[in-house]
């Protein structure tokens, strides 16, 4: 829309600016009116006219009062005063100039001559106009903290304000006008700057905006953010661009994103710590963490041995152990040990020249930055957190807190680990001391009714064996076991009188025997621990027919537990001798339990049962020395060997020989990482003192070099690595089992690991 210029009329004549507004109105102009002094002063501030034709003879505010007001007047100073008179003096034209006026014309006035200088003041007033706006517009350009550019459809560059020249790190002085701007994009930008320019310059109306990133006359980037448009510039198509630094702005969204990401780092290794019961699988998810957040290229957990003060390496991201000088340090020696014995930072290069303690990296000039940082639980350092970097670190706060947060991170873990093995320790210890108890209930009862002495052990061993021979898991083995045990634990509630009589019963005798595992009942269900056990006591006199009791189950209605237990109870009874008879030959026992199936037994059972091979279980049980620094390990293989085998313990290397030195042992199993004589050392000891015993070497990471050497020593037949599955397990002892009992062995013989 184009501008229309104002004029204003004042004179207190009617015929005057009539005759004025006749002259003017066809020429363009948006004509107003005052008729005296006081009147044109509004008009004047409400319409801030670019001309006032004034008449200098008017009542009380005459022209010259008119001039001076609106000179003195700051934002209506520059509007044009054409003062229109019948005064032909000189005073009376000094005295209007000196009252502001900008020309006179003298009335009677000529109607061109008019015309003339209304159009003449117009078009003065318009270039000041311009010539005030461009000032301005330099100005604001000049001072913008953006950087301001027109550029030419070729890219040249036309115009450009200082703050562009100092992002291009060029001086105020500089000349890079006729330059083009090209060689200030970074050449994988170019292309995309060009075709968003070309298409600004193709239309009008079209705007963009878009990152892209400068290249500095000193060869420095700078992220910049671009707004383009449309621009004419001498009558040519342009582009205006405004280039605004966003380097803050991408430092603030990469912390954002940076922390975003180690937030969620923290969540992945909480998630670990309370999902996971294995330490070493949370302190490889924190390594895994602590590399990628942190970009380092090595880390690593060095664990504190209970009791020996001695720094283990446990796990390891970025490096090998065959890298390390020493795979393992007492509390004090090396960088991680400084770091355990000070319960503070290492690190290499020291900042300070004091700090360094005469130290070096310990993976030598390879990995020259190194940080080691205490891990604490409860007051006593259970660990260090090791960094490496291939060259120099100069890290800011934030990196070295999320260090320590990642060490405290691995502290929780280890805390938990700690709390949890103390727990399964605690859990050993109750579970043994209940086993304990039940074997002492059972041999009790043997001692009272000597007619069954070693009945109970008997039974339970070729129990669970045929339980574990039908593919009964190892936690239902447990119950079975232990019910076995305690199978006639309910005989405690028969009077002495009926269970010891040598002669036969009475049926009102027999009314009461009947009622034992009445009794067990009783006597078991109100401790939890032993309910899932009540199976055997409760109905291992029920019969497949239906006519035991006390229930008179039938079928399957039957526990399996108890129908198993029944077929190896009558076994045992009749195979054995008691004082009133000798034990039937072991032909005689099968046909008798052949004829019972489908009667008193489960036929399927009876025939798996017969198919076992009753007479191994009945042979004396070799003895197995298992040894591991860990005693809830030792205990988890204790309890899944014990039926099988005579099982003796050992928490290290020295006690283990102490063992051997007085016990038949047949099979090692033995951890090789452990403190003070590792495993490989141990059974190489141990062929000296027990050239016959057969070993395997048991661990959690599987070691070439270790495994090596055992094989060397010709009595280690396997290796078996953590965690192992109960079967798996039994599977591998057995094997060896199997070699030890054969009559010739070869010892260089290694059958394929696992």
């Amino acid at each position: 829309m184009s501008y229309q210029s104002t004029v204003l009329i004042v004179d207190d004549e009617p015929s005057v600016r009539e005759i004025l507004a006749a002259l003017l109105q066809n020429q363009g102009y948006r004509l107003a009116f005052a008729t005296n002094g006081a009147e044109a002063l509004e008009q004047a501030a409400a319409l801030r006219p670019d001309v006032i034709l004034l008449d200098v003879m008017m009542p009380e505010v005459d022209g010259f009062e008119v001039c001076r007001r609106i000179r003195a007047t700051p934002h209506l100073a520059d509007i044009s005063l054409l003062l229109v008179t019948a005064l032909d003096d000189r005073y009376s034209r000094l005295q209007g100039i000196e009252a502001g006026a900008d020309d006179f014309i003298s009335k009677p006035f000529d109607r061109f001559e008019l015309r003339a200088r209304v159009r003449m003041i117009i078009q003065l007033n318009r270039s000041r106009r311009l010539m005030l706006e461009r000032a301005k517009f330099e100005r604001v350009v000049e001072l913008s903290p953006d950087g301001i550019m027109v550029l030419d459809a070729d890219e040249t560059i036309l115009l450009t304000n200082p703050a562009m020249l100092r992002m291009i790190g060029a001086g105020v002085d500089a000349r890079v006008i006729g330059d083009s701007m090209r060689a200030f994009i970074a050449p994988k930008q170019v292309e995309q700057f060009s075709s968003y320019l070309h298409a600004v310059v193709a239309g009008p109306e079209q705007s963009v905006r878009f990152e892209s990133m400068l290249t500095r006359l000193d060869d420095a980037c700078l992220p910049v953010e671009i707004d383009a448009g449309y621009f004419l510039w001498e009558l040519r198509p342009a582009v205006q661009i405004v280039v605004r630094d966003i380097t803050e702005r991408q430092q603030a969204q990469a912390l954002a994103q940076r922390q975003i990401e180690r937030l969620a780092a923290l969540r992945t290794i909480d998630t670990t710590i309370t999902s996971s019961l294995d330490l070493n699988v949370t302190l490889s998810v924190i390594l895994d963490q602590l590399v990628e957040q942190l970009q380092v290229d090595a880390a690593a957990v060095l664990l504190r041995k209970p009791y020996t003060q001695i720094l283990e390496y446990t796990a390891l991201r970025g490096l090998r152990k065959e890298s390390l000088a020493q795979p393992s340090l007492h509390v004090g020696e090396g960088c991680a040990g400084l770091a355990a014995l000070h319960r503070r930072i290492v690190r290499l290069p020291a900042p300070e020249a004091s700090d360094g303690m005469g130290l070096q990296s310990p993976l030598g000039q390879a990995f020259p930055a190194y940080f080691g940082v205490p891990l604490t639980v409860k007051g006593q350092v259970e660990g260090v957190l090791e960094v490496f970097h291939q060259t120099i670190l100069d890290p800011d706060t934030e990196w070295l807190n999320f260090l320590e947060t990642l060490a405290g991170q691995a502290a929780v873990a280890i805390d938990q680990a700690m709390l949890l093995q103390s727990m399964q320790r605690s859990n050993v210890e109750l579970v043994r001391a209940y086993d304990t108890t039940l074997e002492g209930w059972a041999r009790a009862l043997e001692l009272r009714d000597k007619e069954t002495e070693g009945h109970a052990q008997r039974v339970t061993e070729l129990t669970v064996r045929l339980a574990r021979h039908m593919g009964i898991g190892e936690a239902e083995l447990a119950h079975i076991r232990r019910g076995a045990l305690l199978h006639d634990i309910g005989k405690m509630g028969i009077p002495d009188s009926i269970l010891l009589k040598p002669g036969p019963l009475t049926e009102d005798e027999w009314a009461i025997m009947r009622q034992h595992p009445s009794f067990a009942y009783d006597l078991l269900t109100p401790v939890s621990y032993l309910r899932p056990a009540l199976d055997i006591p409760y109905c291992h006199h029920e019969k497949w027919d239906g006519t035991g009791y006390p229930r008179g189950l039938k079928g399957e209605q039957i526990p399996l537990a108890a129908r198993i237990f029944a077929v190896v109870d009558i076994w045992d009874a009749l195979r054995f001798d008691r004082p009133y008879r000798k034990g039937w030959p072991e032909e005689r026992v099968r046909e008798h339990i052949r004829a019972l199936s489908g009667t008193h037994f489960d036929p399927q059972i009876v025939t798996m049962f017969l198919n076992l091979d009753v007479v191994a279980a009945a042979q004396p049980r070799l003895a197995l020395l298992l040894v591991d620094d860990a005693p809830e390990i030792v205990e988890m293989l204790h309890r899944a060997l014990r039926d099988e085998f005579a099982v003796f313990t050992a928490n290290s290397g020295p006690a283990a020989l102490e063992v051997l030195a007085r016990e038949e042992i047949a099979v090692i199993l033995a951890d090789q990482r452990m403190p003070g004589m590792t495993g490989v050392q141990m059974l190489e000891q141990a062929r000296h003192i027990r050239p016959s015993a057969l070993g395997i070497l048991c661990s959690g990471y599987f070691d070439s070099a270790a495994l090596s050497a055992a094989l060397n020593l010709g009595t280690v037949r396997g290796f078996i690595p953590k965690p192992w599955q109960p079967a798996e397990l039994r599977r591998r002892v057995n094997e060896v089992v199997q070699q030890y009992r054969a009559p010739t062995r070869n010892n260089t013989e290694l059958p394929s690991h696992t």
